[in-house]
C-alpha cells in the first residue's frame, strides 16, 4: 500500500490501472479534483494505491476485493464515532467501482463499520471506469452537498443501533 494523499493527482494511476484502463487517467483526474475541491471534503479526504494489485488475482474469496486505489472522506470523527465517505476501484472479482457511505457501528457485537448507502459498478474497460466512478463521485457529493454528517441520523436511518457502547 502507498499513501496516503490529499489528492489523486499524487497517485501514479500508471502503476496501479490495468492496461485496458489506462486512457481513462485523464478523466479519472478530473473527476477526483471535483470532489477534492467540495468544501465540505477540503483537508478530509485521503487516497491510497496498492500497486500490487495492478492484474486480476488468479482466484478470489467471495466478498473479498483487492483494492486498486480508494479515497476516504473522513466528514465526522469524534467520540468513538464516525462518518465517512469511500470511493473505491478494486478486483470484486472483476475490476468494479464502489461509492459508500459508513458509520461506525455500536452494535452489541462490533462490526467496526456499516455501510448505510453504496453503489457498484462494474469497469470492464477505461469508458465504464470512467462512468463508475463519475456515479460514485455524484452519490458523494450529493453527501457533501447535503450537509448530513451527524452519523446518528445515517444508523437510525438504516435501521442499525443507535447507542454509545456501554464502559466495560
Amino acid at each position: 500500500m502507498s499513501g496516503p494523499v490529499s489528492s489523486l493527482a499524487q497517485v501514479p494511476l500508471s502503476d496501479v490501472l490495468p492496461s485496458s484502463c489506462v486512457d481513462a487517467e485523464p478523466e479519472l483526474r478530473r473527476l477526483a479534483g471535483d470532489l477534492e475541491s467540495h468544501p465540505a471534503a477540503a483537508g478530509r479526504i485521503r487516497w491510497h494505491w496498492y500497486p500490487e494489485h495492478k492484474t486480476p488475482p488468479g482466484t478470489s474469496r467471495a466478498g473479498v476485493c483487492l483494492i486498486v486505489c480508494d479515497a476516504a472522506i473522513t466528514v465526522f470523527d469524534q467520540d468513538h464515532d464516525s462518518l465517512e465517505l469511500t470511493l473505491t476501484v478494486g478486483w470484486c472479482p472483476e475490476l468494479t467501482v464502489s461509492a459508500a457511505v459508513e458509520v461506525a457501528c455500536w452494535c452489541s457485537s462490533d462490526h467496526n463499520i456499516h455501510e448505510v448507502r453504496g453503489s457498484s459498478r462494474p469497469a470492464t474497460n477505461g469508458a465504464a471506469l470512467v462512468n463508475g466512478f463519475a456515479a460514485g463521485a455524484a452519490m458523494l457529493t450529493r453527501v457533501l452537498d447535503s450537509g448530513q454528517f451527524d452519523p446518528r441520523r445515517w444508523r437510525v436511518e438504516a435501521g442499525l443501533p443507535d447507542a454509545a457502547p456501554k464502559a466495560q
